[in-house]
This record gives structure tokens, C-alpha cells and sequence, in this order.
């Protein structure tokens, strides 16, 4: 293809995604502004641009010229995201604790995500969704569904019903961990670690945290981030298995390049090579990307979509955030 109609080619597909791009730019923008005010402050923009897209969709309605641009967020702008969340995590996350604290953080996850997801399939829950909401429990809230789901490539209304599903279940941990605190003796460390543990986002484990103290609130950074470290090889196993052997050539699927540069990016930053400046930018683009991404997902869904799949995913939600409050708790009281 010659320089010329490859500039052609690039200046069509970008005009094709111009309209969807900005309506997502748009509500992406709205997400981030909303949460300023103080009964909005603890959902993050991520969550805030998933309703905000569904909001959208369903009472004013997207035309099919946006539909690419929209498709394009959901999916692609999605998978760069997940991958720069490496450069927010190290190795040393997953030790902090020693390792007692990384035994624990493993094994938190690895329970629950399989918990959840036997629970989910017992209540008679599509497989798909089914994950969608473990994954969401078991590691880090949307940013993990989000992940799971350019593996899973399941419904949009699937991924909008987990989103939703541990939206609840990590608000109501999110202002109930700290007022069980003093009920069940535990000390500053214990409950940031039980909140890193055991919250659904990155947000509402660090309000739980510093809602105590600074003390409580670096606890639950450190164990929260350890389990987003954890996303890279849920991912990967997923890659692996989920979809089984491929027609062609009978071969599974191969890790996804977006995995490959979360581990190289993570990897990086945890020997100290990845520059102070990359962090920075890292760090200020990830979640705008996370929350475009999810606006995509909010305006591909419509309300009578959810309406079909019922309540069982909510009770999945309310099982295994159960299951990881406890288990999260005995771990933060063997190693706190």
C-alpha cells in the first residue's frame, strides 16, 4: 500500500470513529468533574462513567454513526489501559507483609475467585457472567472485569451487571469495615489489611483504610495493590483455558500482548527501571483510559438487557463478598 492511500486508509477509519470517540471523551470528562461533588466522592470515575454511559444510552439514545468509536473504547482502549495498571504495581507490593502477607494475598484470591465462580454457576449463572462477577470480587473491581472481559468477550450487559454487582457489595464494605472495627478488636494494621483484603475497588479499600488512619490506609494501599498485581495472572490463566483449543491448528490461545506488557511494565517498575516520569504519566492516564473504556461498555447496554438476567448475580455478589470479608479477615489477623 503506498504512503498515500495508507494516509487515506488512517484518515477514514479515524473519521468513522471521531463521533463515538467524543461522546465517550465526553461522559468520560463528566465522570471525573461529578466526582467532586461530596455525595459522589466515594465512587470512582471508572464506576461513575459505566452509569454514566448507561444513562445516556438508554434515556437519550446513540446513533449508528457513534457505534464504532464506542466499540472501539470498549475494546481496544480497554486492553491499553489494563496494561498500563503494570506500571502502578511492584513486586514489593506483593511482599510488603513478608511472606506470611503474599501467602495470604494469593491465597485470598485464588479461594474467592474460585468460590465466587462455583457459586455463581450453583445459582445457575451464565459461565461468562459468572466471572465476570468472581473477578471483580476477588481482585479489583471493575479494572478487573474489564480485563477478564477482553479474554472472556462476553455480553456488554454482562459486564455491566458485574460492574454494577460490585459497586454495591464494595460500598456497603466500604462504610462497614470501619465500624466493625472496634466490635472485633482489631488493630489500625489489621483493618487496612483487612480492607485491602477484602474491598472490590482500588478507591473504596483506601477510603476504608484512611477513614481509620494513615496507618490503616498504607496497609490497605500495600495489600490492594498486591492484588491487582494478581490481575496479570488471572488473565493469563483465562487466556489459557477459557476458550479451549482453537479450530485452527487445535492450539490455545496464546498470553494477549496487552498481558505481556502489564508483566513488562510491572516488571520494570519493580527492579527501578521505569523511569520516574513514565510512572507519572502512567498514574494520570490509566484511570481516564479505565473510565473511557467503561463509558464504551455503559452506552453499548441497554436496561431491558439487564432486566432478563435477575437478581442471582446480585446474590453471587452478596456470597462472595462474604466469603472474602471472612477470609480476608482471618488473614489480617494472622499477619497483622
Amino acid at each position: 500500500m503506498s504512503p498515500t492511500a495508507l494516509h487515506a486508509r488512517v484518515g477514514s477509519v479515524l473519521l468513522d470513529l471521531l463521533p463515538g470517540l467524543l461522546l465517550v471523551a465526553l461522559i468520560t470528562a463528566a465522570s471525573f468533574g461529578l466526582r467532586g461533588l461530596p455525595w459522589l466522592a466515594g465512587l470512582s470515575p471508572v464506576i461513575l462513567a459505566i452509569l454514566l454511559g448507561m444513562f445516556f444510552t438508554n434515556v437519550v439514545g446513540v446513533t449508528a454513526p457513534s457505534l464504532p468509536g464506542i466499540t472501539f473504547a470498549s475494546r481496544t482502549l480497554l486492553r491499553f489501559a489494563v496494561a498500563l495498571l503494570g506500571a502502578q504495581v511492584t513486586l514489593a507490593e506483593l511482599t510488603a507483609f513478608g511472606w506470611a502477607g503474599a501467602v495470604g494475598l494469593v491465597a485470598t484470591v485464588m479461594l474467592t475467585l474460585g468460590f465466587a465462580y462455583m457459586a455463581g454457576r450453583a445459582l445457575g449463572i451464565e459461565r461468562d457472567l459468572s466471572m465476570l462477577v468472581a473477578t471483580g470480587t476477588a481482585i479489583c473491581g471493575a479494572s478487573a472485569i474489564a480485563g477478564a472481559n477482553a479474554i472472556l468477550r462476553a455480553r456488554e450487559e454482562f459486564v455491566t451487571y458485574a460492574v454494577a454487582v460490585i459497586t454495591i457489595w464494595g460500598t456497603i464494605g466500604l462504610f462497614g469495615l470501619p465500624l466493625l472495627q472496634g466490635a472485633l478488636g482489631l488493630s489500625d494494621v489489621q483493618l487496612g489489611l483487612w480492607a485491602g483484603l477484602s474491598l472490590h475497588e482500588v478507591a473504596q479499600a483506601v477510603g476504608a483504610g484512611f477513614a481509620v488512619g494513615d496507618i490503616s490506609g498504607q496497609a490497605a494501599i500495600a495489600m490492594k495493590l498486591g492484588r491487582v498485581l494478581m490481575l496479570a495472572a488471572v488473565i493469563f490463566g483465562l487466556a489459557r483455558l477459557w476458550h479451549g483449543p482453537e479450530a485452527a491448528g487445535g492450539q490455545r490461545a496464546g498470553i494477549p500482548g496487552f498481558v505481556l506488557m502489564f508483566l513488562a511494565l510491572a516488571a520494570l517498575n519493580s527492579f527501578g527501571l521505569l523511569p520516574e516520569q513514565a510512572r507519572l504519566v502512567s498514574a494520570t492516564l490509566t484511570p481516564i483510559m479505565l473510565a473511557a473504556a467503561l463509558a464504551g461498555l455503559g452506552l453499548a447496554t441497554r436496561f431491558d438487557k439487564l432486566r432478563v438476567l435477575g437478581v442471582k448475580p446480585l446474590i453471587q455478589g452478596g456470597i462472595a463478598f462474604a466469603f472474602i470479608a471472612i477470609t480476608g479477615l482471618g488473614v489480617a489477623a494472622w499477619i497483622g
